[in-house]
Protein backbone atom coordinates (compact mmCIF):
# COMPACT_ATOMS: atom_id res chain seq x y z
CA UNK A 1 0.00 0.00 0.00
CA UNK A 2 1.67 3.17 -1.04
CA UNK A 3 0.01 6.90 0.06
CA UNK A 4 0.99 9.79 -1.75
CA UNK A 5 1.76 12.32 0.75
CA UNK A 6 -0.76 15.08 0.76
CA UNK A 7 0.41 17.09 4.20
CA UNK A 8 3.03 19.32 4.81
CA UNK A 9 6.57 17.90 6.40
CA UNK A 10 9.32 17.90 8.81
CA UNK A 11 12.46 16.85 9.45
CA UNK A 12 12.32 15.19 12.64
CA UNK A 13 9.41 13.01 12.21
CA UNK A 14 10.09 12.20 8.74
CA UNK A 15 13.69 9.99 9.50
CA UNK A 16 11.80 7.45 11.40
CA UNK A 17 9.30 6.34 8.84
CA UNK A 18 12.21 5.94 5.90
CA UNK A 19 14.73 4.25 8.20
CA UNK A 20 15.33 0.50 8.48
CA UNK A 21 12.99 1.09 11.31
CA UNK A 22 14.51 -1.35 13.89
CA UNK A 23 13.82 -1.83 17.53
CA UNK A 24 16.16 -2.42 20.28
CA UNK A 25 15.21 -6.30 19.96
CA UNK A 26 16.87 -5.86 16.31
CA UNK A 27 20.38 -6.40 17.94
CA UNK A 28 19.38 -10.03 19.37
CA UNK A 29 17.71 -10.86 16.23
CA UNK A 30 19.69 -14.52 14.77
CA UNK A 31 18.43 -14.49 11.50
CA UNK A 32 20.76 -12.57 9.01
CA UNK A 33 20.14 -11.31 5.41
CA UNK A 34 21.30 -14.16 3.33
CA UNK A 35 19.50 -16.69 5.30
CA UNK A 36 15.97 -14.59 5.00
CA UNK A 37 16.45 -14.38 1.89
CA UNK A 38 16.92 -17.98 0.71
CA UNK A 39 14.15 -18.87 3.04
CA UNK A 40 12.02 -16.56 1.17
CA UNK A 41 13.16 -17.80 -2.02
CA UNK A 42 12.55 -21.30 -1.20
CA UNK A 43 8.77 -20.61 -0.23
CA UNK A 44 7.96 -18.51 -3.23
CA UNK A 45 9.56 -20.15 -6.10
CA UNK A 46 6.49 -22.68 -6.51
CA UNK A 47 4.50 -19.41 -7.19
CA UNK A 48 6.87 -17.57 -8.96
CA UNK A 49 7.46 -20.16 -11.77
CA UNK A 50 3.75 -19.29 -13.31
CA UNK A 51 3.16 -15.90 -11.50
CA UNK A 52 3.52 -12.42 -13.44
CA UNK A 53 6.80 -10.56 -11.51
CA UNK A 54 7.20 -7.36 -11.41
CA UNK A 55 10.31 -5.44 -10.19
CA UNK A 56 10.43 -1.80 -8.57
CA UNK A 57 12.29 -0.29 -6.17
CA UNK A 58 12.82 3.45 -4.29
CA UNK A 59 15.61 5.32 -3.45
CA UNK A 60 15.56 8.37 -1.27
CA UNK A 61 18.48 10.84 -0.37
CA UNK A 62 17.51 12.62 2.62
CA UNK A 63 19.60 15.64 4.50
CA UNK A 64 18.17 17.85 7.86
CA UNK A 65 19.50 20.43 9.97
CA UNK A 66 18.04 21.48 13.18
CA UNK A 67 18.47 24.81 15.11
CA UNK A 68 17.19 24.34 18.77
CA UNK A 69 17.07 27.20 21.26
CA UNK A 70 16.82 27.47 25.02
CA UNK A 71 14.59 24.34 25.85
CA UNK A 72 14.27 22.79 23.02
CA UNK A 73 14.78 19.11 22.05
CA UNK A 74 18.58 18.15 21.81
CA UNK A 75 19.76 21.70 22.75
CA UNK A 76 23.09 21.21 23.44
CA UNK A 77 23.56 17.74 22.20
CA UNK A 78 25.58 18.66 19.64
CA UNK A 79 27.89 20.47 20.92
CA UNK A 80 29.29 23.64 19.29
CA UNK A 81 28.04 23.02 15.86
CA UNK A 82 24.43 22.77 14.25
CA UNK A 83 22.44 18.92 14.96
CA UNK A 84 22.50 17.58 11.16
CA UNK A 85 21.18 14.13 10.10
CA UNK A 86 21.41 12.23 6.51
CA UNK A 87 19.66 9.12 5.33
CA UNK A 88 20.17 7.20 2.79
CA UNK A 89 17.69 4.81 1.75
CA UNK A 90 16.94 1.46 -0.98
CA UNK A 91 13.54 0.09 -0.77
CA UNK A 92 13.33 -3.02 -3.19
CA UNK A 93 9.97 -4.44 -4.30
CA UNK A 94 9.04 -7.36 -5.56
CA UNK A 95 5.63 -8.44 -6.26
CA UNK A 96 3.79 -11.46 -8.60
CA UNK A 97 0.38 -12.32 -9.56
CA UNK A 98 -1.25 -16.08 -10.50
CA UNK A 99 -4.17 -17.69 -10.70
CA UNK A 100 -6.27 -15.43 -8.26
CA UNK A 101 -3.24 -15.11 -6.12
CA UNK A 102 -0.60 -12.22 -5.14
CA UNK A 103 2.07 -11.86 -2.82
CA UNK A 104 4.68 -8.91 -2.23
CA UNK A 105 7.86 -8.69 -1.07
CA UNK A 106 9.76 -5.28 0.23
CA UNK A 107 13.23 -4.76 1.41
CA UNK A 108 14.46 -1.61 2.91
CA UNK A 109 17.80 -1.03 3.76
CA UNK A 110 19.62 2.49 4.77
CA UNK A 111 21.85 4.29 6.52
CA UNK A 112 21.76 7.04 8.53
CA UNK A 113 23.93 9.18 10.36
CA UNK A 114 22.76 11.95 12.81
CA UNK A 115 25.18 14.70 14.47
CA UNK A 116 23.18 15.63 17.80
CA UNK A 117 19.80 15.35 15.76
CA UNK A 118 16.90 14.27 17.69
CA UNK A 119 14.94 10.93 16.67
CA UNK A 120 12.52 8.85 17.39
CA UNK A 121 13.57 4.82 17.29
CA UNK A 122 9.74 2.94 17.91
CA UNK A 123 7.40 3.16 15.54
CA UNK A 124 3.55 1.17 16.25
CA UNK A 125 4.38 -1.73 13.70
CA UNK A 126 6.82 -3.10 16.33
CA UNK A 127 3.73 -3.67 18.46
CA UNK A 128 2.56 -5.92 15.71
CA UNK A 129 5.62 -7.78 14.69
CA UNK A 130 5.81 -11.08 15.64
CA UNK A 131 9.33 -11.32 14.65
CA UNK A 132 11.46 -7.93 13.69
CA UNK A 133 13.31 -9.85 10.62
CA UNK A 134 15.83 -6.88 10.45
CA UNK A 135 19.41 -6.30 11.29
CA UNK A 136 21.48 -3.38 12.38
CA UNK A 137 24.80 -2.24 12.73
CA UNK A 138 25.19 1.03 14.91
CA UNK A 139 28.63 2.63 15.34
CA UNK A 140 28.82 5.84 17.59
CA UNK A 141 31.80 8.27 17.61
CA UNK A 142 32.03 10.63 20.28
CA UNK A 143 28.61 11.59 22.49
CA UNK A 144 26.72 13.33 19.80
CA UNK A 145 27.36 11.01 16.36
CA UNK A 146 25.38 7.84 15.54
CA UNK A 147 25.57 5.79 12.20
CA UNK A 148 23.13 2.96 11.82
CA UNK A 149 23.15 0.59 8.71
CA UNK A 150 20.68 -1.90 8.62
CA UNK A 151 17.82 -3.36 6.59
CA UNK A 152 14.45 -5.34 7.57
CA UNK A 153 11.74 -7.03 5.80
CA UNK A 154 8.79 -4.75 6.01
CA UNK A 155 6.22 -7.07 3.71
CA UNK A 156 6.19 -10.43 3.13
CA UNK A 157 2.44 -11.59 2.37
CA UNK A 158 0.47 -13.81 0.40
CA UNK A 159 -2.85 -13.26 -0.87
CA UNK A 160 -6.02 -15.60 -2.07
CA UNK A 161 -9.08 -14.63 -3.91
CA UNK A 162 -11.79 -16.99 -3.66
CA UNK A 163 -14.81 -14.92 -5.73
CA UNK A 164 -16.25 -12.17 -2.77
CA UNK A 165 -13.49 -13.66 -0.17
CA UNK A 166 -9.95 -12.92 0.16
CA UNK A 167 -7.52 -14.17 2.41
CA UNK A 168 -3.92 -12.86 3.03
CA UNK A 169 -1.18 -13.91 5.50
CA UNK A 170 2.36 -12.32 6.69
CA UNK A 171 3.53 -8.92 6.78
CA UNK A 172 1.12 -6.49 5.13
CA UNK A 173 -0.25 -2.95 5.79
CA UNK A 174 -3.84 -2.24 7.63
CA UNK A 175 -4.91 1.58 6.48
CA UNK A 176 -8.26 2.11 7.96
CA UNK A 177 -10.12 5.41 9.18
CA UNK A 178 -11.16 8.35 6.88
CA UNK A 179 -9.68 11.39 8.58
CA UNK A 180 -6.99 13.62 7.08
CA UNK A 181 -4.76 14.22 10.46
CA UNK A 182 -5.69 11.56 12.28
CA UNK A 183 -7.92 8.13 12.04
CA UNK A 184 -9.22 6.42 15.36
CA UNK A 185 -9.90 3.68 13.38
CA UNK A 186 -6.77 2.89 12.18
CA UNK A 187 -6.14 1.04 15.41
CA UNK A 188 -3.13 -0.98 14.02
CA UNK A 189 -1.02 2.68 13.42
CA UNK A 190 -0.97 5.53 11.16
CA UNK A 191 0.58 8.23 9.80
CA UNK A 192 1.13 11.13 12.01
CA UNK A 193 -0.12 14.82 10.70
CA UNK A 194 4.17 15.43 10.43
CA UNK A 195 5.45 12.77 8.84
CA UNK A 196 7.71 13.40 6.29
CA UNK A 197 7.84 9.52 4.28
CA UNK A 198 3.83 8.65 3.42
CA UNK A 199 4.44 6.22 0.52
CA UNK A 200 4.18 3.05 2.61
CA UNK A 201 2.69 2.30 5.41
CA UNK A 202 4.59 -0.22 7.60
CA UNK A 203 3.89 -4.23 7.43
CA UNK A 204 2.67 -6.11 10.64
CA UNK A 205 2.59 -9.57 11.19
CA UNK A 206 -1.00 -10.62 10.38
CA UNK A 207 -3.75 -12.95 8.89
CA UNK A 208 -6.70 -10.91 7.36
CA UNK A 209 -9.81 -12.17 5.90
CA UNK A 210 -11.53 -9.70 3.58
CA UNK A 211 -15.14 -10.44 1.84
CA UNK A 212 -17.10 -8.30 -0.42
CA UNK A 213 -20.54 -8.70 0.17
CA UNK A 214 -21.61 -5.80 -2.91
CA UNK A 215 -20.60 -3.38 -4.82
CA UNK A 216 -20.21 -0.60 -2.19
CA UNK A 217 -19.21 -2.37 1.14
CA UNK A 218 -16.67 -4.84 2.22
CA UNK A 219 -16.02 -6.66 6.15
CA UNK A 220 -12.28 -7.57 6.93
CA UNK A 221 -11.39 -9.48 10.00
CA UNK A 222 -7.80 -8.89 11.06
CA UNK A 223 -5.50 -11.16 13.99
CA UNK A 224 -2.42 -9.31 14.73
CA UNK A 225 0.22 -11.40 16.35
CA UNK A 226 2.40 -9.51 19.10
CA UNK A 227 6.07 -9.77 19.04
CA UNK A 228 7.25 -13.43 20.83
CA UNK A 229 9.87 -11.92 23.11
CA UNK A 230 7.20 -9.42 24.88
CA UNK A 231 4.63 -11.77 26.36
CA UNK A 232 2.93 -8.41 28.28
CA UNK A 233 1.88 -7.57 24.60
CA UNK A 234 -0.98 -9.98 23.84
CA UNK A 235 -2.41 -10.62 19.92
CA UNK A 236 -4.66 -8.15 18.48
CA UNK A 237 -7.84 -9.31 16.59
CA UNK A 238 -10.57 -6.18 14.73
CA UNK A 239 -13.30 -6.76 12.60
CA UNK A 240 -14.01 -3.72 10.36
CA UNK A 241 -17.04 -2.68 8.48
CA UNK A 242 -17.34 -0.36 5.54
CA UNK A 243 -20.37 0.80 3.31
CA UNK A 244 -21.52 3.20 1.02
CA UNK A 245 -24.26 5.25 1.86
CA UNK A 246 -26.19 7.09 -0.83
CA UNK A 247 -24.22 8.30 -3.60
CA UNK A 248 -21.24 10.47 -1.55
CA UNK A 249 -21.34 8.91 1.85
CA UNK A 250 -19.55 6.33 3.72
CA UNK A 251 -19.95 4.74 7.02
CA UNK A 252 -17.28 2.29 8.85
CA UNK A 253 -17.50 0.54 11.95
CA UNK A 254 -14.32 -1.27 14.08
CA UNK A 255 -14.94 -3.49 16.86
CA UNK A 256 -12.07 -5.66 18.78
CA UNK A 257 -9.32 -5.98 20.76
CA UNK A 258 -6.53 -4.41 20.70
CA UNK A 259 -3.20 -4.29 22.73
CA UNK A 260 -5.41 -5.90 25.73
CA UNK A 261 -8.01 -3.36 25.84
CA UNK A 262 -11.51 -3.64 24.06
CA UNK A 263 -12.27 -1.29 21.22
CA UNK A 264 -15.34 -0.12 19.40
CA UNK A 265 -15.67 3.06 16.94
CA UNK A 266 -17.38 4.02 14.26
CA UNK A 267 -16.80 6.85 10.90
CA UNK A 268 -19.01 8.57 8.76
CA UNK A 269 -17.96 11.16 5.95
CA UNK A 270 -19.98 13.39 3.37
CA UNK A 271 -20.16 16.31 1.73
CA UNK A 272 -22.75 19.53 2.04
CA UNK A 273 -22.82 22.25 -0.83
CA UNK A 274 -19.27 21.29 -1.53
CA UNK A 275 -17.75 20.72 1.76
CA UNK A 276 -16.40 17.46 2.94
CA UNK A 277 -16.92 16.74 6.47
CA UNK A 278 -15.95 14.00 8.97
CA UNK A 279 -16.74 12.55 12.09
CA UNK A 280 -14.59 9.33 13.29
CA UNK A 281 -14.52 8.14 17.12
CA UNK A 282 -13.18 5.48 19.29
CA UNK A 283 -13.90 3.91 22.27
CA UNK A 284 -11.40 1.77 24.08
CA UNK A 285 -12.08 -0.05 27.44
CA UNK A 286 -8.63 -0.11 29.05
CA UNK A 287 -7.27 -3.41 30.18
CA UNK A 288 -4.74 -1.91 32.79
CA UNK A 289 -7.40 -0.09 34.34
CA UNK A 290 -11.20 -1.39 33.26
CA UNK A 291 -11.66 2.60 32.52
CA UNK A 292 -13.07 3.76 29.08
CA UNK A 293 -11.59 6.58 27.14
CA UNK A 294 -12.98 7.88 23.81
CA UNK A 295 -10.97 9.73 21.30
CA UNK A 296 -12.75 11.09 18.38
CA UNK A 297 -12.03 13.64 15.70
CA UNK A 298 -14.48 15.87 13.45
CA UNK A 299 -13.36 17.29 10.00
CA UNK A 300 -13.72 19.49 7.03
CA UNK A 301 -12.21 20.13 3.15
CA UNK A 302 -13.45 22.57 1.08
CA UNK A 303 -11.99 23.09 -2.36
CA UNK A 304 -11.79 26.50 -3.82
CA UNK A 305 -11.66 27.19 -7.74
CA UNK A 306 -7.97 28.15 -7.92
CA UNK A 307 -7.32 24.63 -6.69
CA UNK A 308 -6.65 25.43 -3.37
CA UNK A 309 -7.53 22.57 -0.54
CA UNK A 310 -8.04 23.62 2.35
CA UNK A 311 -8.44 20.94 5.52
CA UNK A 312 -9.56 21.69 9.27
CA UNK A 313 -9.72 19.12 11.95
CA UNK A 314 -10.08 18.66 15.66
CA UNK A 315 -8.83 15.69 17.48
CA UNK A 316 -9.80 15.29 21.32
CA UNK A 317 -8.17 12.26 23.40
CA UNK A 318 -9.12 11.38 26.71
CA UNK A 319 -6.04 9.34 27.16
CA UNK A 320 -4.17 12.73 26.92
CA UNK A 321 -3.74 15.29 29.40
CA UNK A 322 -5.26 18.67 29.51
CA UNK A 323 -3.01 20.20 32.30
CA UNK A 324 0.99 21.08 31.94
CA UNK A 325 1.56 18.74 35.17
CA UNK A 326 0.12 15.66 33.67
CA UNK A 327 1.81 15.82 30.68
CA UNK A 328 4.83 14.03 31.36
CA UNK A 329 3.48 11.15 32.36
CA UNK A 330 0.89 10.65 29.43
CA UNK A 331 4.38 11.27 27.25
CA UNK A 332 5.92 8.44 28.81
CA UNK A 333 3.15 5.80 28.27
CA UNK A 334 3.51 3.03 26.06
CA UNK A 335 1.32 4.28 23.26
CA UNK A 336 2.79 7.26 22.76
CA UNK A 337 6.14 5.90 22.83
CA UNK A 338 5.74 3.65 20.05
CA UNK A 339 3.27 6.14 17.92
CA UNK A 340 0.35 4.26 18.36
CA UNK A 341 -0.94 7.67 20.35
CA UNK A 342 0.22 10.30 18.27
CA UNK A 343 -0.06 13.53 21.05
CA UNK A 344 0.29 13.22 24.62
CA UNK A 345 -1.90 16.31 24.73
CA UNK A 346 -5.46 15.74 25.05
CA UNK A 347 -6.82 18.06 22.36
CA UNK A 348 -5.30 19.35 18.88
CA UNK A 349 -6.05 21.51 16.32
CA UNK A 350 -5.03 20.54 13.05
CA UNK A 351 -5.24 23.10 9.89
CA UNK A 352 -3.86 22.40 6.51
CA UNK A 353 -3.78 24.66 2.59
CA UNK A 354 -2.09 22.90 0.15
CA UNK A 355 -2.09 24.09 -3.78
CA UNK A 356 -0.53 23.52 -6.77
CA UNK A 357 2.00 26.51 -8.15
CA UNK A 358 2.86 25.50 -11.33
CA UNK A 359 2.35 21.73 -12.95
CA UNK A 360 5.59 20.57 -11.50
CA UNK A 361 5.49 22.50 -7.76
CA UNK A 362 3.33 22.11 -5.02
CA UNK A 363 2.80 23.58 -1.72
CA UNK A 364 1.50 23.02 1.17
CA UNK A 365 1.43 24.70 4.68
CA UNK A 366 0.29 22.61 8.16
CA UNK A 367 -0.58 24.22 10.99
CA UNK A 368 -0.80 22.38 14.46
CA UNK A 369 -2.02 23.70 17.87
CA UNK A 370 -2.28 22.11 20.89
CA UNK A 371 -4.18 23.98 24.28
CA UNK A 372 -2.77 23.25 28.00
CA UNK A 373 -3.92 24.77 31.52
CA UNK A 374 -0.59 26.03 33.72
CA UNK A 375 -0.53 25.78 37.23
CA UNK A 376 -2.99 28.73 37.34
CA UNK A 377 -5.53 27.63 35.24
CA UNK A 378 -4.19 29.45 32.27
CA UNK A 379 -4.13 27.86 29.33
CA UNK A 380 -1.33 28.36 27.12
CA UNK A 381 -1.33 26.64 23.22
CA UNK A 382 1.61 25.44 21.83
CA UNK A 383 2.18 25.59 17.58
CA UNK A 384 3.75 23.40 15.15
CA UNK A 385 4.60 25.12 11.43
CA UNK A 386 5.09 23.28 8.54
CA UNK A 387 5.64 24.48 4.95
CA UNK A 388 6.55 21.85 2.26
CA UNK A 389 7.79 22.24 -1.20
CA UNK A 390 7.88 19.41 -3.48
CA UNK A 391 9.10 19.73 -7.24
CA UNK A 392 8.52 17.18 -9.95
CA UNK A 393 12.37 16.21 -11.49
CA UNK A 394 10.49 14.02 -13.83
CA UNK A 395 7.57 11.36 -13.73
CA UNK A 396 9.87 8.58 -11.33
CA UNK A 397 11.52 11.43 -8.92
CA UNK A 398 11.04 14.59 -7.19
CA UNK A 399 12.83 16.65 -4.35
CA UNK A 400 11.57 18.41 -1.63
CA UNK A 401 12.06 21.31 0.74
CA UNK A 402 10.13 21.27 4.07
CA UNK A 403 10.65 23.94 6.66
CA UNK A 404 9.08 23.30 10.14
CA UNK A 405 9.24 25.35 13.49
CA UNK A 406 7.39 25.66 17.05
CA UNK A 407 6.43 28.17 19.67
CA UNK A 408 5.74 27.33 23.11
CA UNK A 409 7.20 26.23 26.19
CA UNK A 410 10.12 24.26 25.92
CA UNK A 411 11.52 21.32 27.94
CA UNK A 412 11.43 22.33 32.23
CA UNK A 413 14.94 21.69 34.29
CA UNK A 414 14.25 18.45 34.42
CA UNK A 415 13.89 17.76 30.66
CA UNK A 416 10.11 16.98 31.01
CA UNK A 417 7.78 18.77 28.25
CA UNK A 418 5.72 21.52 29.67
CA UNK A 419 3.80 21.56 25.99
CA UNK A 420 2.62 19.57 23.48
CA UNK A 421 5.17 21.08 20.65
CA UNK A 422 6.98 23.45 22.27
CA UNK A 423 10.19 21.91 22.80
CA UNK A 424 10.34 20.51 18.88
CA UNK A 425 13.61 22.62 17.77
CA UNK A 426 13.16 24.51 14.37
CA UNK A 427 14.38 22.55 11.18
CA UNK A 428 15.11 22.27 7.48
CA UNK A 429 15.10 19.28 5.24
CA UNK A 430 15.96 18.47 1.49
CA UNK A 431 15.18 15.18 0.32
CA UNK A 432 15.25 13.57 -3.45
CA UNK A 433 13.85 10.52 -4.22
CA UNK A 434 13.82 8.14 -7.21
CA UNK A 435 11.57 5.38 -8.21
CA UNK A 436 12.46 2.63 -11.32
Amino acid sequence: MRRQPSRGASCAPGLKHDRPGLSSRAAHVRLRFPLAAALLATALAPLAAHAELRFSGRVSVLGAAASPREGDAGQGTAGPGTPTADQQSLRLMLDGQAEGAEWSIHLKAARQHLRGFPTTTRHSSELFRARALADDHLSTSGASRTTRLGWEIDRASYKHRFGKVSISFGRQPIDWGSGRFWQPLNVFGAFAPTDLDTDYKPGIDAAVLNWYPGSFSSLAVVHAFAPRDDPAIADSTAIHYRRQVGETSQLALVAGRVIGDRVFGASFESDWRGIGWRVEALQSKLDASGENALLWIAGVDYQFGNGALVSLEWYDNERGASTEAGLPRAASGRLVAYGLQQHASRRVLGVSVGKDLTPLLRASYTLLAAPLRGATERRSVSLMHQLALVYSLSNESDLLLALSGSGGKGLDASGGPRSEFGHVPASVTLRWRFYF
